[in-house]
């Protein structure tokens, strides 16, 4: 049915959305591949090398991880004696940021539940509690219209990252394959713009990416459509149960 909205005769575009590796979660700097991260971005970088996917454009968000996930890449096929296009690197395909969800939305909703305290003081001892805090947070953060302490919101959040994907199809145009590293996030919205997804959804999905994956959109235009979502058979394969990460 999605492709009925396509017009005939235009060559459809692929869109290769590629989730950073895994980040340093924990460390005083989060914003830095882990050593899982670096094998896993060099384990993602052999897999787009052997498979000779020749990208005719490369967008990478404007954080650490990005660029060393994309670093990566464009050193295997350095090695190879091939180049990549010049890299576009824009703020617009950058993760929300997190941290200031956090400080801004916790005080706020131990206000309203008192009892919310006692989980949040244990949250950065142990993974799991901090997921449940981190989710409450944030589902909080996607249901509001209004901003905390000019946090940005959901919606400014989600409309700049879809303006940023519509103003790259617009660039480059029709029968391209284009890549983007960025974060699972952006993937999200940029899901969520092709399959017509609600807020709750869209952020339910975003925690199913997993590090080092590859989402891929069909688009003609202005028109989108979901080709491939979440793949990480080329960390799997690898037969190592650490590659596969979400945080």
């Amino acid at each position: 049915i999605l492709q009925k909205n396509f017009k005939k005769g235009n060559p459809l575009s692929i869109l290769y959305l590629i989730r950073h590796a895994q980040a340093s979660f924990g460390s005083a700097n989060y914003d830095r591949l882990s050593e899982t991260g670096r094998r896993q971005a060099s384990v993602l970088a052999g897999h787009l090398a052997d498979r000779g996917v020749a990208f005719d454009a490369v967008y990478s968000g404007a954080q650490r991880r990005h660029a060393e996930t994309l670093a990566a890449f464009t050193s295997r096929l350095s090695d190879a004696g091939l180049t990549t296009p010049p890299v576009t690197v824009s703020g617009v395909f950058n993760e929300y940021d997190s941290e200031a969800i956090l400080r801004a939305l916790i005080p706020v909703m131990i206000g309203e539940d008192p009892g919310f305290e006692a989980a949040v003081s244990g949250m950065m001892r142990d993974k799991r509690a901090f997921q449940v805090v981190f989710e409450r947070v944030m589902r909080r953060w996607v249901s509001s219209a209004h901003a905390v302490d000019g946090l940005e919101t959901w919606k400014t959040y989600s409309d700049r990252v879809a303006g940023g994907l519509q103003d790259l199809m617009a660039r480059e145009g029709n029968g391209k394959h284009v890549a983007v590293f960025t974060s699972g996030g952006a993937i999200s919205v940029c899901v969520q713009r092709a399959l017509g997804l609600s807020d709750a959804i869209s952020l339910d999905l975003a925690w199913q990416i997993m590090n080092a994956s590859i989402t891929r959109l069909k688009y003609s235009g202005r028109r989108l459509m979901l080709f491939g979502f979440n793949d990480a058979a080329h960390l799997e394969i690898k037969n190592e149960e650490n590659l596969l990460t979400y945080r």
